[in-house]
Parts: structure tokens; sequence; C-alpha cells
């Protein structure tokens, strides 16, 4: 199935090639936003991380279906 990853902020960095924060995974059935992470080495402590899928927050435990469209953001602080 093929997911479309938009990346936020430091997450970025994920991609080597080119520019741009959009890239489309092909995983397998019954992928979690967990499966994703471990599958693109984003070592980002989860807990500090927004995951928005199709619109709305979404857990690790989610399970992505063909077509969705998940938005990675890390947590941004300021003083």
């Amino acid at each position: 199935m093929k997911v479309e990853v938009h990346l936020h902020a430091t997450l970025r960095m994920v991609i080597k090639e080119g520019k741009g924060q959009v890239i489309v995974m092909d995983l397998p059935e019954n992928s979690t936003i967990g499966d994703l992470l471990e599958f693109m080495k984003i070592d980002q402590d989860p807990d500090h991380m927004l995951f928005v899928q199709n619109g709305r927050t979404a857990g690790l435990g989610q399970v992505l279906e063909d077509g969705d469209v998940l938005n990675l953001m890390t947590a941004v602080s300021g003083g």
C-alpha cells in the first residue's frame, strides 16, 4: 500500500536526496504509524511528536491504509 508522508521541522532531514518534504512510502498491509517510523529510521522520541492521519490526530498504533496522507511533526518549544 502507498502512504503519502509529509515531514515537518527537523524531520525534513530524513530525506537525503532532493528537495522537499513529501515522500510516498510503499508499506505492507496493516502497517502502523510506529512501523512507518521504524522503516524510515526516524529516531525521534515519539512522545515528542504529533501524527496527523488524513487531517486527524493519531497514535503510534494507528493502522495505515492505502492512500492515507500522514503528517509527521516534532514538538517545537521556545522561550
